[in-house]
């Protein structure tokens, strides 16, 4: 086998989530969608949404305790890990669509919805357009308001045509520069555990060898910007009537959500609380899921008890 080819073999889920794997066809059965689930039965549905070119084993160290508890899904964004590119442009307003095909598909009437980045702007727009279909909302390091943009120079130059795919398409001469791109997600990279750092490492790989990735990624990115801005203006007064449960949860070193929107929103938004995840990056779920547990189990346990 040559140096790379193993990075180019199928994504295989973090062994713990194996068990729960499932596909569906949405839209008409037009796209195959992946997803992890698990507690069928339980009172309340979390669906849970990772960020921009990342997948639903972003959830790994969470999945399995939420779901003693609670109904959990966990979704591979289209053209993300498992799931199908779809023929289209990868679009906020399809993935917004994306969200209203899960509940129909999966027969979930209300959920609470768990985004992190990219999925954290999205469930904060979906809530806007369906507050009707979502009993709560947690936002993980990312939200539709945004008083400063995402802190991260890297994804400017990702929206560059050619430039972005050069550079993307380059990290596949160096598998570990294209480990070493992860460390502006986290706080201290090193730090994690071995069997997390390992999976990592072979996870980045195979997302920079992955065509079908390599399209989504800049087709929700440059796509996603426009809208981010489109929405400003307006953003504040929709979210002064939004009264759906909402956490925000904000790694304390995180440097792409900063601390002045994460307050924007608490500030602006009722029935709002923030928390803020000490020696976390973007990514607290993973860097500290202990820690986010207990604060996210203990805002459930208020709401939804």
């Amino acid at each position: 086998m040559e140096p790379n080819e193993k990075y180019q073999e199928p994504m295989q889920p973090w062994p713990g989530l194996q068990a729960f794997s499932k596909k569906a066809a949405v839209f008409n059965g037009e796209l195959d969608l992946f997803y992890f689930e698990s507690g069928r039965g339980n009172p309340h549905s979390l669906i849970l949404v990772h960020g921009l070119g990342d997948e639903a084993d972003t959830w790994r160290h969470i999945f399995v305790p939420l779901a003693q508890k609670y109904h959990i899904l966990a979704v591979d964004l289209p053209g993300f890990g498992r799931s199908e590119l779809p023929d289209d442009k990868i679009t906020p307003v399809f993935l917004l669509d994306l969200f209203n095909e899960l509940l129909e598909e999966t027969g979930i009437d209300q959920a609470i919805l768990v985004g992190n980045s990219l999925g954290g702007i999205l469930s904060h727009a979906f809530t806007l357009k369906k507050p009707d279909r979502v009993e709560g909302l947690v936002l993980v390091d990312g939200a539709l308001l945004q008083n400063e943009p995402m802190g991260d120079f890297s994804l400017l130059l990702m929206e560059i045509p050619l430039l972005g795919e050069w550079l993307y398409k380059r990290l596949r001469k160096d598998p570990q520069a294209a480990y070493d791109s992860l460390r502006n997600v986290y706080c201290a990279l090193d730090a994690l555990p071995e069997d997390d750092r390992d999976f990592l490492f072979t996870r980045v790989n195979q997302r920079v060898w992955s065509e079908t990735q390599r399209k989504a990624y800049f087709s929700t990115l440059r796509n996603l910007t426009p809208w981010i801005k489109d929405w400003q203006s307006r953003l504040p007064g929709q979210l002064e009537h939004l009264h759906t449960p909402t956490l925000i949860i904000r790694g304390e070193h995180d440097t792409l959500f900063s601390e002045k929107n994460a307050r924007g929103i608490e500030k602006i938004q009722p029935n709002a609380s923030l928390f803020q995840i000490s020696e976390a990056g973007h990514l607290p779920h993973q860097e500290k899921p202990g820690s986010f547990l207990s604060v996210l189990e203990t805002w459930l346990e208020v709401n939804y008890s």
